[in-house]
């Protein structure tokens, strides 16, 4: 297959979810640049020297660069200081550990941060508690700041755009990863997201959206994604980062491979 990308291609160590870290290295088609390495307890934290050396063997044997996906079980922006503080350690380690591979990214949550209107609450109480959680946030980031380099931290969009955090994070120079299919699972559009943040944006997390289950295979129209708009913007920005295809079955991966070389065939000779 030939693929005429400008960006990196990636998989995650979780295309294979019951396999290791490593069996999931070893598997990743010649067609892919990175792997995202997902770090997590109890499978991967913390992370041994020998599974250092054994990853930066089979990054050489494969030609590979690895990305950092930090843990996902933390809660930056937890009212809960006892976990908010624990939540910091566990990605400082994480990060110190994981520097060792020379990673591309890191890339990190900080929500939970839910929007008003989903609950049984008053309007006025449900605010108070978003915009609390953006300043627990913003305060765990800033002591972050201190024990890692956030020109190398892409902060994903979950729940949320995050755009209210976007300014913050530009002041004190965190990077994104903009995350399609969550946006299209909350009806947001992709290719603007992208466009108004591509100056912030060094990572991207690209998975199908299909009669509203996430990180399923890449159709050309899936749900509010327009593949082709999105490569269109990519190629105006002159994007270079790591684009990495979360599926987390093999028959999927395959699936959006196939259509994002036909797309970006038809993007490339437009």
């Amino acid at each position: 297959m030939i693929k005429n990308f400008p960006f990196k291609l990636g998989s995650t160590s979780l295309t294979y979810p019951n396999l290791n870290l490593l069996e999931n290295v070893k598997r990743t088609p010649d067609e892919f640049d990175v792997v995202e390495l997902t770090l997590e307890y109890p499978r991967n934290l913390p992370l041994k020297d020998r599974t250092i050396g054994k990853l930066e063997e089979l990054r050489e044997e494969k030609g590979l660069e690895y990305s950092i996906h930090l843990p996902l079980s933390i809660q930056l922006a937890t009212a809960n200081p006892h976990l908010r503080e624990a939540s910091v350690k566990v990605v400082a380690e994480a990060y110190r550990q994981a520097e060792a591979l020379d990673p591309l990214v890191y890339t990190l949550h900080v929500t939970p941060i839910y929007y008003p209107g989903g609950s049984p609450l008053t309007h006025l109480f449900e605010i108070e508690q978003y915009m609390n959680q953006l300043e627990r946030a913003k305060k765990s980031l800033r002591e972050l700041e201190e024990r890692l380099d956030p020109g190398k931290i892409a902060v994903e969009n979950l729940f949320t755009d995050l755009h209210r955090l976007q300014g913050f994070l530009d002041d004190v120079g965190y990077g994104r990863c903009i995350d399609v299919g969550h946006l299209v699972k909350h009806d947001e559009d992709p290719v603007l997201h992208y466009y108004e943040n591509s100056d912030s944006i060094i990572n991207l997390h690209l998975h199908g959206v299909i009669e509203g289950s996430d990180h399923q295979q890449l159709e050309m129209e899936s749900g509010n994604l327009n593949l082709l708009g999105l490569f269109e913007a990519l190629k105006k920005k002159e994007y270079e980062g790591p684009i990495i295809l979360e599926q987390f079955q093999p028959a999927h991966l395959q699936e959006s491979l196939d259509t994002m070389v036909s797309t970006w065939e038809e993007v490339r000779v437009s």
